[in-house]
């Protein structure tokens, strides 16, 4: 074990805070360390999970699409129940082409100029049913409008859990540099007075380097996380992040969050396509029964006298068996397809609840058990390893050993601790009664 003065090392100590600074003199391995720019003022308040997941219900282009297409199904189901356009008819009838008369417009009584209008007079409950159709198509993307705002807040705080790790581990990893810095330097003293091999003085400014590195990538990770929560929030992305995250409070129990999830969004939307398919079997038998249609109109005859007239004409559905009869089994197989799809969607929202569920407690008992055990542990040793350099019994290298382990023991705690939270966050996706209003906080 390498040893060095006990007074340049208390004194090293002495002068250096926690975590310790590290020197201006740096050998030119570490001319570059990464830095994370501050991103606003003090004055600019932190965004928290809750304000992040809010805001990105507000002018979400996403979601006023959705909007938009229910509305356009409203107007739909208004034009769907009303009765045809009537039809204007108008032509030249009876021109005699192979008399003495013909092509004459006025010497055969039988030539006329002929104008009409008329009139399909569709049922009232087939109008009605086409209606409803219209309207269920709407219910449809009500539900997948709720669906999106659950979609859009569950993956913006899915992202500030993103930045969040990124920045707390970046944080973490500097003080990793600033114990790596201290070491190099110790080592360097040590070699310069032959008390330490150039080889574990250049171990030390490796180990440095590569703890550098390190923050650079969780410095690359929290750019490009910001970028992300940019998507769902704008320039709100920039604002320094909460301490700490807000998570939505759970039920206790599993039993009750698979409950919920049978009022997921997802499900309704598929009861309301079951209802519309429901309705489209009514349509179905509609078409068995046929529609009047009504035609007046008027003949003029030059030189002659004029004609009124009406018809009437309603289709025959007499060949129904490849036709009116394949579109109700079409229907039936249509229902059946839905009331499938939906039995498909519950097996897999319990399924996701439940593997959520144990993420959820698996990560949560670990991070309990590093608070409880681990991290005091961590800490301990940092102190017993002081207390036995302190005594003689022990080498100054033992120290900063002890303190990057209790730094890496915070990383991993972190990294539990986010893993925890996306489960949850996850969870209340499936869970959640109602999505929470996007108004401007």
């Amino acid at each position: 074990m390498i040893r060095w003065s006990k007074t340049w090392a208390f004194a090293m100590l002495a002068a250096a805070p926690t975590p310790y600074a590290p020197a201006a003199d740096f050998p030119p391995a570490f001319a570059y360390v990464p830095t994370l720019q501050p991103l606003s003022n003090e004055a600019t308040p932190s965004l928290t999970m809750d304000e992040a997941g809010r805001l990105a219900l507000i002018d979400q282009p996403l979601l006023s699409a959705r909007e938009a297409m229910i509305e356009a199904e409203q107007h739909r189901a208004v034009a769907a129940a009303q009765l045809p356009d009537p039809k204007l008819s108008g032509g030249l009838k009876e021109l005699p082409v192979d008399t003495p008369e013909a092509f004459s417009l006025r010497r055969d009584n039988f030539t006329e100029f002929t104008v009409g209008i008329s009139q399909e007079f569709t049922r009232a409950e087939k109008r009605r049913l086409r209606g409803t159709r219209q309207s269920q198509g709407a219910d449809v993307d009500r539900s997948a409008l709720d669906n999106d705002q659950r979609m859009v807040r569950r993956d913006t705080l899915l992202t500030w859990l993103d930045v969040y790790e990124a920045e707390q581990a970046y944080q973490l990893t500097q003080r990793l540099i600033d114990e790596g810095a201290l070491q190099v330097r110790a080592m360097e003293k040590d070699y310069t007075a032959g008390k330490a091999s150039q080889a574990d003085w250049l171990a030390a400014k490796v180990d440095s380097e590569l703890i550098s590195d390190k923050a650079h990538d969780w410095l690359h990770h929290s750019l490009r996380a910001r970028d992300g929560l940019a998507r769902w929030i704008g320039e709100a992305a920039r604002r320094p992040l909460a301490e700490s995250p807000t998570l939505p409070a759970l039920p206790t129990t599993l039993q009750s969050l698979v409950a919920r999830s049978d009022h997921h969004p997802v499900i309704g939307g598929l009861d309301k396509q079951i209802d519309a398919s429901t309705t489209d079997i009514a349509l179905a038998r509609q078409a068995y029964k046929p529609d009047l249609s009504v035609e007046l109109y008027f003949a003029y005859r030059p030189d002659f006298a004029d004609f009124v007239g009406v018809q009437f004409s309603v289709p025959l559905p007499y060949f129904t068996q490849n036709r009116q009869d394949r579109d109700l089994a079409a229907a039936h197989q249509q229902s059946r397809a839905a009331e499938e799809r939906k039995r498909d969607a519950l097996r897999e929202l319990h399924t996701q609840v439940n593997q959520n569920y144990v993420d959820w407690q698996h990560f949560t008992q670990r991070v309990a058990e590093f608070d409880a055990v681990i991290v005091p542990d961590a800490r301990h040793r940092v102190e017993a390893a002081r207390a036995t350099y302190a005594a003689g019994r022990g080498g100054f290298d033992a120290v900063l050993l002890a303190r990057r382990s209790l730094l890496d023991v915070q990383l991993q705690r972190l990294s539990l601790a986010v893993e925890s939270a996306r489960a949850q966050v996850r969870l209340d996706y499936l869970t959640a009664s109602q999505t929470p209003a996007g108004d401007t906080p």
